[in-house]
C-alpha cells in the first residue's frame, strides 16, 4: 500500500461524511433557530441573540464543509 491509497482512502472516506455532516448540523441549526424564535417571544431578547448567534456559526460551518467538497471533488 501507497501513500496515495491512504490519500485515495481518506478522501473517499471524506466524500461520504461529509453530506451527514451538512444534514446533521442543518437539523441542529433548525431546532436553535426554533428555540431562538421561542425565547424570543419571551422576552428572553439576549439568549435569543446568542441563539442566533449558533444559528449563524452552524451556517458558517457547513460553507466551509461545502468549501472542502468542491476541493475534494
Amino acid at each position: 500500500m501507497g501513500k496515495d491509497t491512504g490519500v485515495d482512502s481518506f478522501l473517499q472516506k471524506l466524500k461520504m461524511i461529509t453530506p451527514y455532516w451538512v444534514k446533521h448540523n442543518s437539523e441542529h441549526a433548525d431546532e436553535h433557530q426554533r428555540w431562538m424564535k421561542d425565547a424570543q417571544e419571551l422576552g428572553l431578547t439576549e439568549v435569543a441573540n446568542e441563539l442566533g448567534v449558533l444559528v449563524d456559526l452552524l451556517k458558517e460551518v457547513n460553507r466551509h464543509i461545502d468549501l472542502i467538497n468542491k476541493k475534494i471533488n
